[in-house]
């Protein structure tokens, strides 16, 4: 095995447990991690704002969110790839459209918006309603579609611009983002600010989101709660998020050898 320089963790059914905490056991792993001088990433599809409350209990070095449409190194932001509001409004009228039951929302840096309850699916999320008539002006991170009124996910497809790109997350939700807006692409920025090479870097996820950076990475690690897609194209398996999958792989693997 590589020498290993960087750590790139998913959140949500990941680094954290089905009640949305990193354990102490989880955390005092990754504090070794970084007293040997490994950089710890996190690379999520959650907005900054709700990573951070995270961001003591590791201390991660950098941030991907809303899967790549954001890098931050010290609270700081290195690379932004955002949706084009003008853009995003045209898509979402002429699916509106055609699917006038469709539930949409919008990722913006004033929060969330969505015309249905999104909290059915993102549990204890915060968002307010909103509609085509008042689509938000700020910087849009990312759509946000839900897919039980859709007949097909390749006719969704297209509606989009070629800049434009779209991701199922977790079954229920689709996301809508910027070409650019990849956990891998934000890998590669990092890569390039820490001047370390994609052998070095082990990846750990679960979902459809962290198929491109577990496949590139120099080792890429699915979880044992992941999907067979993920599963099938990982190096290795860990044990589930709720047994501290992640901490013990690095243990076994990293720490022992």
């Amino acid at each position: 095995m590589n020498k290993i320089k960087m750590i790139i963790t998913d959140l949500d059914f990941s680094l954290l447990n089905n009640k949305r905490l990193i354990s102490e056991y989880t955390k005092n792993v990754c504090r070794r991690c970084k007293e040997c001088g490994i950089i710890i990433v996190f690379a999520t599809t959650r907005p900054y704002r709700n990573t951070r409350i995270f961001y003591n209990s590791v201390k991660p070095d950098a941030i991907i969110c809303h899967c790549g449409g954001s890098v931050y190194v010290d609270d700081k932001i290195i690379w932004q790839n955002d949706v084009n509001s003008n853009t995003s409004y045209k898509a979402f009228k002429n699916i509106v459209k055609d699917y006038p039951k469709i539930g949409i929302g919008v990722e913006s840096e004033d929060g969330i918006f969505a015309n249905f309850d999104i909290s059915k699916y993102w549990d204890k999320i915060q968002y307010k309603y909103f509609d085509l008539e008042n689509f938000p002006s700020k910087i849009v991170y990312k759509l946000i579609v839900e897919l039980k009124h859709l007949d097909s996910i390749e006719k969704l497809k297209k509606y989009l611009p070629d800049d434009l790109y779209f991701e199922i997350l977790e079954g229920n939700i689709g996301l809508i983002l910027n070409k650019n807006a990849t956990k891998w692409n934000g890998i590669k920025k990092l890569l390039e600010y820490y001047a370390i090479k994609e052998e070095n870097t082990i990846s750990f996820g679960d979902n459809d989101v962290d198929l491109e950076m577990i496949e590139k990475c120099g080792i890429g690690v699915a979880m044992e709660n992941g999907n067979e897609r993920i599963k099938a194209k990982a190096m290795y398996i860990c044990k589930n998020n709720n047994e501290d999958g992640i901490a013990k792989w690095i243990e076994e693997n990293i720490f022992e050898k």
